[in-house]
């Protein structure tokens, strides 16, 4: 789903337009389409144009490194990448279990990786009119969708700290759990709910929606003019950053205490950082579905990240993750010697 470079911007296009007629707009079962991302120390974006939201191609979207007070660096890329794909998985969500299907699957675009979700119906599910079933599949779908969608993001990150080159020119972990990346993409994945339960789920009203939504949460956090992104950024060089290395990581994936709370850097602000919840299944045995969600990819990672999981089949992110999470850590800390909050 994400790229991120440390790239000049005209190499950066033209990287972008080949990938953009490789994919034609879509990953590789038809979702939104991909997007690049940046480390948080380069291509900083003018907070003055955010541009409009797309969730196919057209809009005119801004992208790059913002830094906001109370939400720290953003990438604004991951944000929308995240909530594009959230928006995906809700729509399939929803369609499958109106229709009684045993599951769906979605991917994030530029990568082959695979997102499954697995139902288990009430016993009594063929005998519920059509519009209890529109119900619950419409509630069902709030629940699950921001959790395939955060979750296939920090998977993102696992497989890529853990060696993944995508398109063969991703820098293996260089950029992986940047300070930004998970806070970035759960700020997408919030936005996207937000848009879906106002009821913008087709293309042009969620477009519009998103373009509002994102200028909103960018003043909510006290985003800083792109000038000022810089100075806060260069004041952390030397402990935060080097050039082209990244000391300082966040790994905080909301898996141990189950929020996730931003980087801030320090000396700029006094209010407190705006924290997000971790998507979980919870409330779905109210409405009687149970669901496996799996995760898999055909990179050799996917194999080393089984292994730490200790499992023989595919990852189930709820279920694995925090034994993955604690071993990524550790390795930062014990190998790399980053700081990882």
């Amino acid at each position: 789903m994400f790229l991120k470079k440390h790239i000049s911007f005209t190499f950066f296009a033209v990287i972008c337009l080949a990938a953009a007629l490789l994919t034609a707009g879509c990953s590789f079962t038809g979702g939104p389409r991909g997007r690049w991302g940046f480390t948080p120390q380069v291509q900083y974006g003018d907070p003055n144009r955010l541009g409009t939201h797309s969730y196919s191609f057209g809009g005119s979207e801004g992208f790059g490194i913002f830094y906001t007070l109370r939400g720290g660096s953003i990438d604004l890329d991951h944000v929308r990448g995240a909530a594009d794909l959230t928006k995906c998985a809700y729509i399939r969500a929803e369609s499958a279990i109106k229709k009684g299907r045993s599951g769906f699957s979605v991917s994030p675009a530029f990568e082959i990786t695979t997102n499954k979700v697995k139902f288990q119906y009430p016993p009594n599910w063929d005998a519920l009119p059509q519009t209890e079933k529109d119900r619950i599949a419409h509630e069902a779908a709030l629940i699950i969708a921001p959790v395939v969608g955060y979750n296939s993001t920090l998977w993102h990150e696992m497989i890529t700290w853990k060696g993944t080159h995508f398109m063969f020119i991703e820098p293996e972990h260089t950029s992986a759990f940047s300070w930004d990346d998970l806070y970035s993409n759960l700020t997408g994945v919030e936005l996207a709910m937000q848009a879906i339960k106002d009821g913008h789920v087709a293309n042009s009203d969620y477009n519009k929606a998103m373009t509002l939504l994102i200028a909103q949460e960018f003043e909510k956090l006290q985003v800083v003019p792109r000038a000022r992104a810089i100075e806060i950024t260069e004041s952390v060089r030397g402990t935060w950053h080097t050039t082209g290395k990244l000391t300082k990581r966040n790994m905080d994936s909301g898996y141990d205490d189950g929020t996730v709370t931003p980087s801030i850097i320090p000396g700029y602000t006094d209010e407190e950082p705006v924290s997000r919840t971790m998507p979980t299944f919870d409330g779905l045995d109210e409405l009687g579905i149970k669901v496996k969600y799996t995760i898999s990819s055909i990179y050799l990672e996917n194999s080393k990240l089984k292994k730490i999981a200790g499992t023989k089949t595919s990852v189930e992110p709820t279920q694995h993750f925090p034994t993955i999470m604690k071993n990524i850590e550790q390795e930062a800390i014990s190998k790399y010697n980053y700081q990882i909050r």
